[in-house]
């Protein structure tokens, strides 16, 4: 009866102390969160807006300046704010080009994700610390897939009608920016512990993309930049406790449907998926392509991204006139990829079909190594005109004198096989072996 009672105790003991140290990290949390929420707020207060000169708009009778103010005071998700005057000011941008203005502005956001990306990618390689670390991986992953969620503040230039459409910018002022992460931090959920994983995932989503944001502006476009992603990373810290998951998303083209077996279980493409932390097996179903299959593993706390490479089951046997070009022979290597999409590649330059494949590289000396950064362009050609073209830049690698020629191949088939391949799964061959 003693023990009983005793056990009952201990049992309550461990409950009180659980739940004690829950309230703990949530009151961190909370703590952390407002302070890095007061923080930002008055950087906002403190970052100008942009006022260009203000013209007339002669469908409103109004100037530039009075529309946009007007734009802004309206809360939409996006600010419609089409004014070239504002796009000097701008510190992201990208271009999109579309057959309206809506898949216009879709294309524009795509390219403004891509443009954080690339200064994300730029600015960490100046920090050892984030170099080598998992968060270059997630944040790209979250601007992918969760940009056009969460940004706020983005405005476009006048679209310009085009012979394929319109083109037009979606571009970020430094206002934009600090305001998305204020904005961001101020709706991010307090009650942390008790969100569901999407919820949760979500909140990791807002961090994330905020930290990436910060760091894809520069120094100078932000005052005490460093001061600021100090403040995000104690932040990002106390929301990493409480991941009790990891997920992970197969991203295949835009199009393609099919399902990931995992664990006996199927989910969708394109949508992400919550596991307990372990080591899986995969197999990836898609109507019209061969099976894949794979093996992965997540910690608590992960968020992985795989691009998935599908090859058509029953694409015909197509011949196309092959070029591979660059220092180091890849064309048994491509060829080979080529006939696992049923393509044949030949050297006949008659065909109307035709892949030119590009490897260059730049070489630097970094005291007894050298650096090496790989770069692949593709081409392909139908009936003499350009179909579709895509660029790669490998990150760069290092060789001694050793081992130079063994890891020069390795590295240049492995990348150009690797391009190849996505930039195969990328197109729609049956439009590009159409008559």
């Amino acid at each position: 009866m003693k023990n009983g009672f005793l056990s009952i105790l201990l049992i309550l003991s461990v409950l009180v102390s659980l739940q004690l140290s829950a309230e703990r990290k949530s009151d961190d949390f909370n703590k952390t969160k407002r302070a890095a929420e007061d923080a930002f707020a008055e950087l906002d207060g403190k970052t100008p807006d942009p006022k260009p000169a203000g013209r007339s708009d002669t469908k409103t009778g109004k100037s530039r300046n009075q529309s946009a103010e007007v734009a802004e005071k309206s809360g939409g998700e996006f600010d419609s704010i089409t004014d070239d005057d504002f796009f000097p000011f701008a510190v992201l941008k990208g271009k999109g080009i579309g057959k309206d203005e809506k898949s216009a502005k879709m294309s524009a956001l795509a390219e403004l994700g891509n443009s954080i990306v690339v200064n994300v990618s730029s600015q960490l390689k100046m920090s050892q610390e984030e170099k080598d670390g998992r968060y270059s991986q997630y944040l790209e992953e979250d601007i992918r897939t969760g940009s056009d969620v969460f940004l706020k503040g983005v405005r476009f230039t006048e679209p310009r009608k085009t012979e394929d459409g319109f083109e037009l910018f979606a571009f970020m002022t430094e206002k934009s920016v600090i305001n998305t992460i204020s904005y961001l931090l101020k709706t991010m959920p307090s009650d942390i512990d008790s969100l569901s994983r999407e919820k949760f995932d979500d909140v990791l989503t807002m961090i994330y993309l905020s930290y990436s944001l910060l760091y894809a502006v520069s120094d100078s476009q932000v005052r005490e930049r460093q001061k600021y992603i100090n403040i995000l990373n104690k932040l990002k810290a106390e929301i990493e406790k409480s991941a009790t998951f990891g997920s992970i998303y197969f991203s295949a083209r835009t199009g393609v449907t099919g399902k990931v077996e995992i664990a006996g279980k199927e989910h969708d493409l394109n949508k992400k998926i919550h596991l307990k932390p372990g080591s899986y097996d995969f197999t990836v179903k898609s109507s019209g392509y061969k099976k894949l299959n794979g093996k992965f593993s997540v910690a608590r706390g992960d968020r992985k991204f795989v691009e998935v490479i599908l090859i058509p089951e029953n694409s015909g046997r197509k011949e196309v006139f092959l070029r591979v070009d660059g220092q180091v022979r890849m064309i048994d290597d491509i060829e080979k990829t080529l006939l696992d999409f049923g393509i044949v590649p030949t050297q006949n330059g008659n065909l109307p079909h035709q892949i030119v494949v590009v490897l260059k590289e730049t070489v630097t000396k970094v005291d007894k190594y050298e650096k090496y950064i790989l770069e692949v362009d593709v081409h392909t050609f139908k009936n003499g005109r350009k179909f579709k073209i895509t660029h790669y830049a490998h990150r760069p690698f290092f060789v001694t004198s050793g081992n130079k020629n063994e890891k020069v191949r390795e590295e240049s088939r492995k990348v150009s096989v690797a391009v190849v391949k996505k930039f195969l799964s990328s197109i729609n061959l049956d439009e590009f072996f159409a008559e």
